[in-house]
């Protein structure tokens, strides 16, 4: 989980296409894509983005720093073509 956070944070946060010239987070996944935008999206919708941070709020003890990294399973399975089990919900 903590590499494919950490991909998706590089994607949506890490360009500067992705800001506008008042440095302002735009519409879009990676850059200015008002198109994948829902009508009720705004400005504001966009910060709510910083719930990805709430990991640096755990010790660096717990599971999602401490255990090994390793493909999160959409890289491993569609980009390396590795066989795995499914994802299951935690209880």
């Amino acid at each position: 989980m903590r590499a494919a956070l950490w991909a998706v944070i590089e994607k949506t946060l890490g360009r500067a296409e992705n800001y506008d010239e008042n440095g302002w987070l735009q519409i879009g996944i990676n850059g200015h894509q008002p198109g994948v935008g829902e009508n009720y999206i705004s400005t504001g919708s966009l910060y709510l983005c910083s719930v990805a941070f709430l990991p640096l709020g755990l010790e660096e003890s717990a599971p999602f720093w401490s255990l090994p990294e390793k493909p999160w399973t959409q890289r491993a399975c569609f980009w390396l073509g590795q066989d795995m089990a499914l994802d299951k919900a935690l209880k």
